[in-house]
């Protein structure tokens, strides 16, 4: 396929040097390579769609959605989202399922694997054009121009076929599944968290997830759970505990623990690490509290956790993103604005 590639562009080339002694533009080029790609495939892949938009995308499969389509891109708006990304040549380069990064010798057991947030308008553009129309739980594999592989936004298809060489990529196919979408990611993360409660914690949350949701503990998107009475019922202002933790994702997966067989057991034990309890130093407040021997700061979420808890209590604390890892999220294993939850019991001094 390759050499047929080839064939066909530089004969394209050949045409057009007769006319005209010009470099082409990286977009030029793309667009050469990218119509021969399609008129060889399209012979190969009969069963495709091969349904063009009008700004140069091929959509290859579709799988209709429920509900009402998605037809504008709102400031505020954000896509709950599957992806697999592929070259031209079909090697994958990015996906979020777990079962082809394992069938690629890519998986690591302590990363996250499912569903990933994006904000719409930070996007590429060709992705832009591919979701619009799409409904909940739908789906489209489709190949997008390089030229649409960019956050640049146009009018018309000349408009992005003028944009410079830096400001593009190369073509590639993208399959997405849409899982849902909605204006307000707070908003979607406090319902993700209020159903979460009334199905963990119906004894302390009740079975209404709206009755749930209001029920935050202090702090706007926080709530808290005693899981264990305290023996003392005394404030811990300015002074040094320890403590044992597990923190998970609302979907089960831990990501972090001080307890050694907690880690081996979910696979993410690290050799070069000590296991423990930890120690906290609180302040006068609790946004004070730090962390170990050497002070590290914790995110808002946990120090609250730790603020609502008294002498070897047990408790678990839920909390949403703005107090979490926000928009960025943490390594592999914490996508962004995920809702996290922490399992803490304050424990003896281990010495």
């Amino acid at each position: 396929m390759k050499k047929t590639l080839i064939y066909i562009i530089a004969a394209a080339c050949c045409l057009c040097g007769c006319a005209r002694t010009v470099t082409p533009s990286n977009n030029e080029v793309a667009k050469l390579y990218l119509d021969a790609w399609v008129h060889v495939q399209k012979q190969k892949h009969p069963e495709y769609l091969w349904k063009q938009t009008a700004l140069g995308s091929w959509i290859l499969e579709e799988t209709e959605g429920t509900g009402k389509a998605l037809t504008e891109f709102e400031d505020s708006l954000y896509l709950w989202v599957n992806y697999t990304y592929s070259s031209l040549a079909g090697d994958i380069t990015a996906t979020t399922s777990e079962k082809l990064t394992q069938q690629l010798g890519d998986f690591e057991e302590n990363n996250y694997y499912g569903p990933q947030v994006w904000y719409a308008n930070s996007i590429y553009a060709g992705l832009e054009e591919l979701v619009k129309g799409m409904k909940r739980g739908g789906r489209r594999k489709a190949v997008i121009p390089g030229w649409l592989v960019t956050t640049t936004r146009c009018e018309t298809l000349d408009e992005y076929m003028a944009l410079p060489d830096d400001k593009v990529g190369s073509s590639q196919v993208f399959d997405i599944e849409l899982m849902d979408y909605f204006i307000n990611v707070n908003e979607w993360e406090l319902d993700s968290i209020s159903r979460y409660l009334v199905r963990n914690f119906p004894y302390r949350f009740g079975k209404d997830p709206l009755k749930a949701r209001a029920d935050s503990s202090g702090a706007h998107g926080f709530y808290y759970i005693r899981q264990e009475e305290p023996r003392e019922d005394k404030e811990l202002k300015d002074t040094t505990v320890y403590i044992n933790y597990i923190g998970r994702l609302l979907n089960g997966t831990v990501f972090d623990t001080s307890i050694r067989d907690t880690a081996m057991y979910h696979g993410i034990y690290d050799s070069s690490r000590t296991y423990g309890p930890v120690t906290i130093s609180y302040g006068s407040e609790w946004s004070e509290s730090k962390m170990g021997v050497d002070s590290n700061s914790i995110i808002s979420g946990f120090a609250r956790t730790l603020w609502m808890m008294h002498p070897y209590e047990k408790g678990t604390g839920i909390f949403y993103s703005p107090l979490g890892y926000s928009y960025k999220g943490s390594g592999g294993m914490i996508p962004a604005y995920s809702p996290l939850r922490f399992d803490i019991e304050l424990v003896a001094n281990p010495n």
